[in-house]
């Protein structure tokens, strides 16, 4: 033999060796990347998220109709599962409990044990539940599924054996995805050939001639990109995959992972959400047209969306609708009828409501709890949808209308915080961190730390009142505080003084001046000293500028002070979680009420009855003019520079928190009560009919006064335009 053969020889040898030690080296590889991810199973336990769904309270109103749509949307019948009643005998007759005597009608729902009653103007009036019943004030019924984090990215995703799709959605996924996909062992060379054809003929990349578990590979171990390398690792993961699991398995799981669209912030992955996302049905409910709609979107969720390109996803259905003719999966008669199903609207805002500053705001909690979920969790949270969706809604009204009146706006939105808050129970009904998430995620009702203005006055007045009354006088001339070699000469925001004036309109009329005196004489350590027991946590500066709001606060840290005085002194930390449960129910942590008394109720209930003025006659009076009903208390803030608006008000039921402003600190030349108040005026407008206010129940200790005109304008002359009455809260002390 030749030497030259000899060589050839050898060097094929050598490279075959070479070929091969590669080739098992790469499959091993990828049979790792395989045997990594299937360790943890093929769907990872999800971090979810629900909101209250439905959240039943005496004395709120819930409309019925909301209730029973949900109960339908669950799949139960009436006058199977549960059963609804005019007339307050027949509500008696259907359970045998003593039912309020102004019970109109009532509702009785078979699982999970509740009944509940309403007025005739749609209150609720009672509550029960159980076997046997017992009575409660407050229920949550179905709490519905805001988001899921699946190995940390926000997705909607809610799986379903395979028994549970209608055959006509697998169907109709392989007609238009993969006809071969029964044949084939993971890679189809027809498919691939027909590609390749299409491509040329295109002249570009048009058609990938990817497998259903090529497609699945791709979403479970590899990215999108599009390269010869990733192709190739690809199609090799696809045939060991198929050498390893079934076909049914590799279908389940493809109709579960596979990307179907985008739900406000949220990746909707997998048939089930995508059930819920566009037809508000569970999967099992879906019908030929349906499934035909969502076998259409998988090729490009985006360009065939029902919602943003209903031409495009009408043409893309009929294109499935034939090629299921041509695999005679379906008959022209059922197609025909299909045909006719228009395609599915926009769900209404209510029911797209997906929070996403909430929901990092709760993280954020949950991850104080210190809790290993590594096998996953559901968080319960206090989101009240509706009262989510009406805030963003006022915002969406308002803001645009505080924009106009700016004058030389900034190129840049003008943002805003909002957070709502249940009184009794300290729970977050909604939080609003800015203006549209998807342009910036930073929570600003969170993280945003802004000089809080005037919303600071009533813990320098707490002090001030806590041995005296709101009738004690106080001076609102020019006058100086010495600090160390520091002189700090505060004014008003017109530049002039009342001389002496009572404290309950010095607060009301947001004196500076008279608040900063007052600082003076209680002393900067009792401002302090009441800012920390209102929850405060964080350093307060011992400067006299603290008294007119030389303090920076988020939203949420002004929320949970005044959450304190609107609890008549009862401090409960403000929380957007209840519970945690791990995939089996059991209970991971649990919220627990603290019920601490740390400030004077008496002194509180004073404070609350002055801010009560304020609204009626003082800084917030355009509220009434603006269309506000009810007995409200409220403070306006706005700092010196006009960089930052706020307003704070509450009833006895909700508080509700505004911050106003730019991001970069522009001055906007308007203040709490032109820029904050119409945004929660407008908030408090749209969410209060659903939690009725009887009035502020106040502590033991006090009483309360009605002052007249012609008694207060003896005591203070120089005050023009004393109204006819005004209402004032005492301590018993003061008697």
């Amino acid at each position: 033999m030749k030497r030259s053969t000899q060589i050839l020889i050898v060097g094929a040898c050598a490279f075959a060796v070479l070929a091969i030690s590669v080739g098992v080296f790469v499959t091993n590889s990828l049979q790792a990347k395989i045997n990594k991810r299937m360790e943890k199973g093929w769907v990872l336990p999800p971090l979810e998220l629900y909101s209250q769904g439905i959240a039943l309270a005496t004395s709120r109103r819930m409309p019925l109709d909301t209730i029973l749509s949900t109960l339908e949307r669950k799949g139960l019948n009436q006058d199977r599962d549960y059963f609804l009643r005019e007339g307050a005998d027949n509500c008696r007759e259907l359970a045998r409990v003593s039912l309020n005597e102004n019970a109109d009608r009532c509702l009785l729902i078979r699982s999970p044990a509740t009944l509940i009653t309403w007025d005739a103007e749609g209150w609720i009036l009672d509550i029960w539940r159980g076997d046997p019943w017992s009575q409660v004030t407050s229920l949550n019924l179905f709490p519905e599924l805001i988001t899921q984090f699946y190995d940390g990215q926000p997705i909607l995703q809610r799986n379903a054996p395979l028994s549970e799709i209608p055959l006509a959605c697998k169907q109709a996924v392989l007609a238009i995805e993969d006809k071969d996909f029964l044949e084939h062992k993971g890679v189809s060379a027809s498919g691939i050939l027909r590609a390749m054809v299409r491509n040329l003929k295109a002249g570009r990349f048009a058609e990938g001639g990817s497998t259903i578990t090529q497609q699945l590979v791709k979403n479970f171990f590899l990215t999108s990109k599009k390269t010869l390398r990733r192709k190739v690792e690809e199609q090799l993961l696809a045939l060991l995959l198929e050498s390893q699991k079934d076909k049914d398995t590799i279908l389940e799981m493809y109709l579960n992972v596979i990307y179907m669209g985008q739900s406000g912030p949220y990746q909707v992955r997998g048939f089930g959400s995508a059930a819920h996302t566009y037809f508000d049905k569970t999967v099992s409910q879906l019908n030929l047209a349906e499934c035909a709609l969502l076998a259409a979107i998988i090729n490009s969720p985006g360009r065939y969306s029902p919602f943003d390109k209903p031409d495009a996803a009408s043409a893309r259905r009929e294109l499935v609708f034939r090629k299921m003719l041509e695999l005679e999966m379906v008959n022209e008669d059922e197609v025909a009828s299909a045909r006719k199903v228009a395609l599915p609207k926009k769900a209404p805002a209510d029911r797209r409501t997906h929070a996403p500053y909430f929901v990092m705001s709760a993280l954020r909690e949950f991850e104080s709890w210190d809790i290993d979920y590594e096998n996953g969790a559901r968080l319960y949270t206090t989101l009240d949808p509706h009262v989510q969706s009406r805030t963003l809604r006022a915002i969406n009204k308002t803001l645009p209308e505080v924009e106009k009146r700016i004058k030389n706006p900034p190129n840049q939105p003008l943002q805003v915080a909002a957070i709502v808050a249940d009184i009794e129970s300290a729970e977050v009904l909604a939080l609003v961190g800015g203006r549209d998430y998807r342009h910036t995620q930073f929570n600003r009702a969170i993280d945003s730390r802004r000089q809080i203005g005037s919303v600071v006055k009533p813990f320098v007045f707490y002090p001030a009142l806590k041995n005296g009354t709101p009738l004690d006088p106080v001076h609102d001339d020019p006058f100086e505080w010495k600090v160390g070699r520091q002189v700090w000469k505060p004014k008003n925001y017109d530049g002039k003084g009342w001389g002496r004036v009572p404290l309950f309109w010095a607060l009301a009329q947001s004196l500076n001046l008279a608040t900063a005196r007052l600082g003076q004489q209680v002393g900067l350590d009792q401002v302090s000293e009441t800012l920390e027991s209102s929850g405060l946590t964080g350093k307060i500066p011992d400067l006299p500028s603290v008294t007119l709001g030389a303090l920076e606060l988020s939203p949420m840290e002004v929320a949970q002070s005044y959450l304190t005085l609107a609890r008549m002194g009862r401090l409960e930390k403000l929380h957007l979680l209840t519970r945690a449960e791990d995939t089996n129910g059991e209970i991971l942590f649990e919220y627990q009420p603290s019920h601490e008394q740390s400030l004077d109720p008496a002194t509180s209930a004073m404070v609350v009855g002055v801010l009560r003025q304020a609204i009626e006659m003082g800084t917030a009076r355009a509220a009434r003019l603006w269309g506000l009903k009810g007995d409200f208390a409220g403070k306006t803030g706005t700092t010196s520079d006009t960089k930052d608006a706020w307003f704070v008000g509450f009833n006895s039921r909700l508080l509700a928190v505004v911050w106003v402003g730019y991001d970069d600190n522009t001055a906007m030349n308007l203040t709490g009560a032109s820029a904050a108040l119409p945004v929660w005026v407008e908030i408090i407008k749209n969410i209060q009919d659903q939690y009725r206010a009887t009035g502020f129940n106040w502590p033991p200790g006090v009483s309360v006064r009605t002052l007249s005109k012609p008694e207060l304008a003896r005591e203070y002359p120089q005050i023009p335009n004393w109204p006819e009455e005004i209402e004032l809260i005492f301590g018993d002390w003061a008697s």
